[in-house]
């Protein structure tokens, strides 16, 4: 090759680097953060960090702690407890969005550090064809296959092990392949087989393939040499001592913590062993499929790309001697294809990843003279490179979603398969577009994803799906969403939510799989316009969830306008009629009627309106519905204060304290409406039996100003004449998740007295405080303001 020729060549293979390194950039500032990342930044950082080596990921550190590196090198993180964990996954959520506020640059700097592998791979593989074929041309076709391949595309700029690991194969190929090419023993090239397949071993359990791979190529270059019985023996202890030095250099990275290998590997087996869910062709399954990576392979790899492998061993097979320097990484592109055939974790072409680096060095021959020379051949290669360079190029920045003509495309691929092959977490921002574009100010949203809305700034709630937050009771009685008949807003459904791969209810989201979305963002996340087809309804629930409701129950409403609140019926009433109820609805579980009379007779006397039964998760839901065109809580007040019943008990004397000097501290009586913190009106009390020795019942009545934005609770307290709590009571079983302008709630507050409570002068006060910072909302009467308000003073004669 003329000098000139030799540097276009170097020029152009410059310039792929630089291109897929810039494809790789602008990919990643569009696209947010995958499921796994958070996973392998936590991992990484740990692995500098702490000198205990945690199993985070259940795989071999190297290429976490290669992630990891760049956020050591940038200062310490703060880290969450590192107790005994049973779930990682939430652990690395708060690790990445609540004790560190640079979440989205750890995992940009993370991203780098896979890009830059990427980088270095390309440039081996080049080296590594240009060396084989003899071809800087070769060379260049190799790594063009390389980097434009949209599945290495996809995985070259996240911060997973998926790339790292196949640099890492590549890396113990390639030595291997350098110390056999020689003549006679290199101790060097002897030396650094051995630690890179070591590192292979280091970056994924799946580098086990090495072993059989090598020694099968060790069998096969002895017999078609037909070496001897000595060459035999000597190449059995060349690969002892490669096999020693790998398991020196594995354990090593490990830090010889036997216990944290164990852990890892034993996990590793078991999920191989049992499977992993996963969606096929329509199937939701465990045990996998032997058909899932041949049909992924021929359904995601573009068309041209597997034209020119038909073309490579086609030429290949053409040969009447089978060389083993490109049978190598043939070999061992099989042996990835091989170990998926029998994998019953069915989650995503990157299983194959390691396999398509080997597969374009092995493809290098077709930019060898000897092919070209036939124009039919130079023709087609030609032309399939051609068009292989242009979907490429058609793909950015969808890399992770592509599917080729024969999957339907992108936008029909997730038919076909879910998870990491078109949805993993990464359309988030293309999403955050979207509503800007079209005015949406709120989003309700599920996705196969670990970054919370706010870390992208997008306004809306999560529904409950997977993976599962918070504590299991929450999950279960406050998920608001009604899969039968979901209520009116803008859905953002990821596909593999869609399907229910993970989700414990796999039906959750039928009623949008079984229509269209009204847009996509990216290709990943379908959305979902859904009108209200009825009047808005108020429902209170307590002791069932909503989704054990009765469809037929659900639909006598006739509307899909239904905003749930929560209470315990136990200890708590509430009427949900704020917030523009046109309908107000209360469904309360068997167990959670109430058996106090303060709160019985909020209940109407004649019954329930209806009553059903439901299941959820097998349980079954027995119910009772309540319908309450107006509040029954402002009825019992109005009663009361008409029976003048609210104050008087026997055996006690009321004295409304009205400015009373010998108090420690002067509060006002209710005389008028009391306002605390903006957010609830005091309405009133109701008190039950009084006795000494007898517990104090106190039925306190409320209604919601305004949402509220903090957990609150009611204190109660009984004073004495020097202002010291006798007794007490702290609670609030009404979420304030929920609670709209003009809601009403009562509350059931229990006193404990002392047995012996001596005769003299108490008084009632309460107030609310948040629960968090246990500081008092401030009380507002008319031109007064306090932190509590006086409820009555009573005067407790002797016992006779």
């Amino acid at each position: 090759m003329s000098s000139l020729k030799k540097t276009r060549v170097e020029w152009l293979f410059v310039l792929a680097l630089l291109l897929f390194w810039g494809r790789l950039l602008d990919t990643a500032v569009q696209k947010s953060v995958t499921f796994d990342e958070i996973l392998h930044i936590f991992q990484g950082v740990l692995f500098w960090q702490e000198r205990t080596l945690y199993s985070v990921v259940q795989n071999p550190p190297l290429v976490n702690g290669v992630i990891g590196l760049p956020l050591a090198l940038a200062g310490r993180a703060a880290l969450p407890e590192l107790a005994p964990v049973s779930d990682w996954l939430n652990v690395s959520r708060q690790f990445m969005w609540e004790l560190n506020g640079n979440g989205l640059q750890m995992i940009f700097a993370g991203r780098v550090v896979i890009m830059w592998l990427g980088l270095l791979l390309g440039a081996l593989l080049y080296r590594w064809s240009r060396l084989l074929f003899a071809s800087r041309a070769a060379g260049l076709l190799t790594l063009l296959l390389f980097t434009f391949s949209p599945n290495v595309l996809a995985h070259a700029g996240l911060a997973t092990t998926d790339l790292g690991f196949s640099f890492f194969l590549a890396l113990a190929a390639f030595c291997l392949w350098q110390f056999w090419r020689r003549p006679s023993f290199h101790a060097g090239w002897y030396l650094a087989a051995g630690i890179a397949i070591g590192l292979a071993f280091a970056a994924k359990f799946s580098g086990i393939v090495l072993v059989p791979a090598v020694l099968l190529m060790a069998v096969y270059r002895l017999v078609v040499l037909r070496q001897g019985k000595r060459a035999w023996l000597l190449a059995a202890g060349q690969m002892a001592g490669w096999f020693l030095i790998a398991a020196f250099v594995f354990l090593a990275l490990y830090r010889f913590n036997f216990d944290t290998l164990w852990l890892d590997f034993s996990w590793q087996q078991k999920h191989q062993l049992e499977g992993h869910q996963s969606y096929f062709l329509g199937q939701l399954t465990y045990a996998g499929s032997p058909w899932y990576f041949p049909v992924l392979f021929a359904v995601k790899t573009p068309l041209p790309f597997l034209f020119l492998i038909a073309l490579g061993l086609v030429i290949f097979a053409g040969q009447r001697r089978y060389d083993w320097e490109r049978l190598w990484p043939l070999l061992l592109a099989g042996g990835m294809a091989g170990a998926g055939l029998a994998s019953k974790v069915n989650i995503g072409y990157r299983y194959m990843l390691p396999a398509l680096p080997l597969l374009s060095v092995f493809l290098g021959q077709l930019a060898l003279p000897a092919f070209l020379s036939r124009k039919i051949w130079r023709y087609a290669a030609g032309g399939a490179l051609a068009a292989f360079l242009l979907v490429s190029l058609r793909a950015h920045p969808h890399y992770l979603a592509y599917f080729n003509p024969l999957g339907g495309g992108p936008d029909n691929g997730w038919r076909i398969a879910v998870d990491s092959n078109v949805d993993w977490g990464q359309d988030l921002l293309a999403l955050k577009k979207y509503m800007a574009e079209q005015g949406i100010d709120f989003i309700r949203a599920n996705w196969l994803g670990s970054t919370p809305l706010a870390a992208y700034g997008i306004p809306g709630e999560e529904l409950l799906g997977w993976p599962l937050r918070g504590d299991a009771g929450d999950r279960l009685f406050y998920d608001w969403f009604y899969p039968p008949r979901p209520q009116p807003g803008v859905y953002a459904i990821s596909v593999t939510q869609l399907v229910g791969v993970y989700l414990e209810h796999p039906d959750r989201f039928a009623w949008f799989r079984e229509r269209e979305p009204a847009a996509k963002a990216g290709y990943s996340i379908f959305i979902y316009d859904v009108p209200p087809d009825g009047p808005p309804v108020g429902l209170g629930l307590s002791g069932i969830p909503m989704a054990a409701l009765d469809p037929a129950d659900y639909a006598a409403w006739g509307s899909n306008d239904v905003t749930p609140r929560w209470f315990d019926g136990r200890s708590a009433f509430l009427w949900p009629g704020g917030g523009g109820a046109e309908q107000v609805w209360t469904a309360v579980g068997d167990a959670h009627l109430p058996q106090n009379e303060l709160l019985a007779q909020l209940y109407p006397p004649d019954g329930p309106a209806l009553a059903g039964e439901g299941t959820l998760d097998g349980r079954p839901y027995r119910h009772y519905l309540y319908e309450w065109p107006d509040s029954p809580l402002t009825a019992v007040l109005a009663q009361a204060e008409a029976d003048d019943a609210i104050y008087t008990e026997a055996g006690w004397s009321p004295e409304p304290v009205v400015g009373a000097a010998d108090w420690p501290e002067k509060w006002r009586p209710l005389a008028e409406p009391a306002v605390l913190g903006d957010t609830f009106q005091f309405l009133g009390w109701q008190m039950g039996d009084l006795a000494p020795g007898q517990p104090l019942t106190l039925l306190s009545f409320w209604r919601a100003r305004q949402a509220p934005a903090q957990n609150l609770k009611i204190f109660v307290h009984l004073l004495d004449e020097s202002g010291q709590v006798v007794s007490q009571h702290d609670g609030l079983d009404a979420r304030m998740a929920g609670l709209r302008p003009g809601d009403e709630f009562a509350q059931l507050h229990t006193l404990n007295l002392p047995p012996e409570l001596p005769p003299g002068r108490y008084a009632l006060q309460i107030g609310l405080y948040e629960a968090g910072t246990l500081m008092r909302l401030p009380v507002t009467t008319g031109d007064s303001a306090a932190d509590r308000l006086l409820l009555n003073a009573f005067s407790l004669p002797p016992s006779p």
